[in-house]
């Protein structure tokens, strides 16, 4: 049975999504990485999480072929967060 996130020690307590955040935009120092990592090692929702988060960044990545989003879309979205973006 999975564990819940260990938050009986506050200095090894981990903030999953923030660290999960971390490692897939690749900002995760390598200890940081090794710990996540050990940590979804016990972490049943950490794990499923990652590997949905890892499978949704490569389908994205295969749809974009590697050379990113289009422009269209790109000013789309940028259009659609100026109008709901309170001023």
């Amino acid at each position: 049975m999975p564990k819940p996130p260990d938050s009986s020690d506050p200095s090894k307590a981990i903030n999953c999504r923030e660290m999960l955040q971390k490692i897939l935009d690749g900002e995760a120092t390598p200890e940081q990485q090794q710990q996540f990592k050990a940590h979804m090692e016990e972490c049943m929702p950490c794990y499923k999480g990652y590997e949905l988060e890892m499978a949704i960044k490569a389908l994205l990545q295969k749809k974009c072929n590697g050379h990113g989003a289009p422009p269209d879309l790109i000013e789309k979205i940028k259009n659609q967060i100026s109008h709901n973006t309170p001023h």
